[in-house]
């Protein structure tokens, strides 16, 4: 037994060696160096090309969920500082309370449509091994069966909020509940606006080009991209004026006049609307 552990240990030590080393062997021309790191480099190539849809599908998630995530926790945060500050003010409870509602469901869509990601994964690797005739036939029938199950589903569960359109982070009511805890991140932490309205206004004319190019490109429906986006861009809007004013405290004559393009309340905005866009591209 000892003699084994002696000679593992030797052949660990004399891979790690080697892997030192290799970086001079392939320099020298080293005929094993260089066809060890080719041959290892096609491996690994083979491995990423297999894994590159799934680790593309599963970022999207991750990150979305990191994004509400670090932006619930600094509204939850400032809130604290707030109450401790100011004590339980009307803005504060109002706010706080809208907030931490925002904040929860916000957190629960990210986290159930990045748990389903896996098993939405583990389901297309058994299709896959399927042919191609009856897996059609089969996605038909779930189809199918899950449209009914939605349509037999108790009326007073609000559609955009089931646990189907949780699930679909496309859905109009993710996105919108994504856009107001992104802007209610933005308000509760440091931001850096622009140096003046002329910045501001050209910057957010540089957006709007960019988001409509962006939902040409990566979106399945460019129509339905297009009515998500102006209906976050109203409801956006308003949301930025009005957290701007009673969150961020900035002065309404400011808002409502062309220095707005200078404020956080534009950062929250874009913010927001960056975040719905991304949440609602293909993947």
């Amino acid at each position: 037994m000892d003699t084994m552990d002696a000679d593992v240990q030797t052949l660990s030590s004399f891979a790690a060696d080697y892997v030192i080393r290799l970086p001079t062997e392939l320099a020298e021309g080293n005929v094993f160096a260089v066809s060890l790191v080719l041959i290892l480099s096609y491996i690994a190539i083979l491995i990423i090309n297999k894994l590159t849809g799934i680790i593309i599908f599963l970022m999207k998630k991750l990150f979305l969920l990191s994004i509400v995530m670090l932006s619930f926790y600094r509204f939850m945060a400032d809130l604290i500082i707030r109450v401790a500050a100011d004590g339980p003010t009307t803005d504060n409870i109002i706010f706080g309370a809208g907030g931490f509602l925002v904040g929860f469901i916000a957190f629960v869509i990210a986290l159930y449509a990045a748990l389903s990601s896996l098993k939405d994964i583990h389901r297309s690797k058994t299709e896959e091994k399927e042919e191609t005739k009856e897996k059609d036939e089969t996605k038909e029938k779930e189809e199918t069966e899950e449209k009914e199950k939605t349509e037999d589903a108790p009326a007073h569960t609000p559609k955009m909020f089931s646990m189907d359109s949780l699930k679909d982070d496309k859905n109009l009511g993710a996105v919108l509940t994504y856009l107001v805890i992104a802007q209610f991140g933005v308000f509760s932490s440091k931001t850096i606006a622009a140096p003046n309205e002329t910045v501001g206004m050209g910057f957010f004319g540089v957006f709007l080009v960019a988001a409509f190019i962006f939902i040409h490109q990566s979106y399945r429906d460019y129509k339905r991209g297009l009515v998500h986006f102006a209906i976050a861009l109203v409801l956006g809007g308003g949301l930025s004026l009005l957290l701007g004013h009673f969150w961020g405290n900035i002065p309404q004559e400011i808002l409502l006049s062309p220095a707005y393009f200078s404020t956080d309340s534009l950062v929250a905005l874009v913010t927001g609307l960056s975040v719905s866009l991304f949440m609602g591209s293909k993947g």
